[in-house]
């Protein structure tokens, strides 16, 4: 069911709401009514923090592109205060036990996975280190109990297709797995407990594990993509803490991820529905239905494949330069990266037309960023590079393309691309990735540090980037590549174009020349 705000708050309170959520966002002062969010310092991620906690506070359905629209702080409060009277759309809690509807996000990875049959596992890994004064019965108790705050992770998956639907078993616990290994640092056990058995749709979708004994113990999580991302990781460790340093907290929540999958479902009708797919079919027409065209081996390429990785790095200097030439064009950090990418690839395979998949956190709805489940989307941006002379330009051509698929971004991409018919088109993908909710995890007052897991050792895309920030304000990452379709030395071309613009970029002014 779909409910509306009922009464409108104040436009003083909601100046209120907006200033302090600047504040924590910009971890700046008092702002005036003029001031401009990007000139003072903002960026997708903090805007993206705004909108979260705006709509938190308020109840409302705050768009996306609220802030990029209306980026001066009295035409921001204005334009939600108008929003508000017109009484917007909000998910509200439902039963959490018996069937529910699949989310556009599942049912486009349940197509992708009838798609590609097999060579391509989707679960995630994640694991951090614990410190020595954990108590192991408070930690396996909490851990129980987790389900009750997040009940995707106790959610199966049936039927196919169109059919298929989620249940969900209620606060049924988690089981806290205990795994045994012979030596202390014998980290490649954990590597072999997280990575089998395969997780099978119809059965247990989320896997806890406790491995080792002190003084090194290691907390993990395997789960099918079907119930998990990265940013539910950061909330299953920030719950684990509450329960863990309070037995006696609430372990229920406002919303699960099952009340979000049916209100975009009842969001997007059919007509809605329509209407988006409209902007996604034009924004395709034409682009060679195997996507950007690579040197590899002829012929139709497998939709999917083996993989390796490439290590990336953009330095702290670099990408802080980055970030303030994006400012002063107005764009994103990302924004800055995606169109510096879309060049490089443009050049690497040889084309001026360029079509990119990008990921998204996907979490503006009120409360959403406090429920586990596969919320990230992804959706593409195709540029043409013919215009573009100078960085300035390229900048802004590629911006306002990514910025115009917000309207249409609760579409999820391999949905949409499955619905056009080309589900192999969008075959190159760029994605920065940071979670707030990762941020120096602690429990029981103890920090917990994060244990690397090995990568897929399989990918659907041909080429993807995917770049996160590093200590010290730099950024790391990796190029996966599929190793039947593209050699060493080809992926190791396109890495070095890249960070060679990344490096050009940070200190070359908006007007400086692209063209070779």
């Amino acid at each position: 069911m779909v409910e509306s705000s009922s009464a409108a708050p104040s436009e003083r309170w909601l100046a209120t709401v907006v200033r302090r959520a600047w504040e924590h966002s910009l971890k700046a002062g008092f702002f005036a009514d003029g001031d401009d969010f990007f000139a003072c310092g903002g960026d997708s991620l903090t805007a993206l923090a705004v909108v979260s906690e705006v709509a938190m506070a308020t109840g409302l359905d705050v768009p996306a592109m609220w802030l990029y629209e209306n980026p001066r702080l009295d035409d921001a409060v204005r334009t939600l205060a108008a929003a508000a009277d017109r009484g917007l759309a909000r998910i509200v809690p439902q039963e959490r036990e018996g069937e529910h509807p699949l989310s556009f996000q599942q049912e486009g990875l349940l197509r992708v996975m009838d798609h590609i049959c097999v060579g391509h596992r989707y679960q995630v890994a994640y694991a951090v280190e614990l410190p020595d004064g954990i108590d192991e019965v408070r930690l396996v108790a909490a851990a129980t109990r987790l389900a009750g705050r997040h009940p995707a992770l106790t959610s199966r998956i049936s039927g196919r297709g169109v059919l298929a639907r989620q249940k969900t078993a209620g606060t049924a616990g988690l089981e806290l797995e205990r795994v045994r290994i012979s030596h202390p640092n014998d980290v490649a056990a954990a590597t072999s407990w997280w990575a089998a058995p395969t997780i099978e749709l119809d059965g247990s979708l989320a896997r806890l594990g406790l491995i080792g004994a002190q003084p090194r113990r290691v907390l993990a999580l395997s789960a099918h993509q079907m119930v998990m991302d990265p940013w539910s990781w950061g909330l299953i460790l920030r719950d684990l803490a509450v329960l863990y340093n309070n037995p006696d907290a609430e372990s229920a929540s406002a919303l699960a991820y099952s009340d979000y999958a049916r209100w975009q479902r009842q969001h997007l009708s059919a007509a809605a529905h329509e209407h988006h797919l409209g902007y996604w079919r034009r924004a395709a027409d034409g682009y060679p239905p195997g996507g950007v065209p690579l040197s590899g081996p002829q012929g139709e390429a497998p939709p999917a494949g083996p993989a390796a990785r490439f290590p990336l790095e953009v330095p702290a200097q670099d990408a802080r330069a980055l970030h303030a030439a994006g400012q002063a064009m107005s764009a994103s950090l990302f924004e800055m990266l995606l169109a510096l990418f879309h060049l490089a690839v443009g050049r690497w395979a040889g084309t001026r037309d360029v079509l990119v998949a990008s990921a998204t956190a996907s979490r503006t709805r009120p409360g959403t960023e406090d429920v586990a489940g596969f919320f990230v989307n992804g959706r593409f941006t195709r540029s043409d590079l013919t215009g573009a002379r100078t960085l300035g330009e390229l900048t802004e051509h590629v911006r306002d393309r990514w910025r115009a698929g917000d309207a249409h971004r609760e579409l999820h991409l391999e949905k949409v691309l499955f619905d056009l018919g080309v589900p192999d088109v969008a075959n190159v993908k760029f994605s920065l990735n940071a979670i707030p909710t990762l941020t120096a995890p602690t429990l029981g007052g103890e920090r917990l540090s994060p244990v690397p897991v090995a990568g897929a050792p399989s990918a659907r895309r041909h080429v993807s980037v995917g770049l996160s920030p590093a200590a010290g304000g730099g950024l790391t990452g990796a190029l996966t590549y599929r190793t039947d379709l593209l050699f060493p030395t080809q992926v190791r071309t396109l890495a070095e174009e890249f960070l060679t613009l990344c490096r050009s970029a940070a200190t070359a002014p908006s007007s400086a020349r692209i063209a070779r």
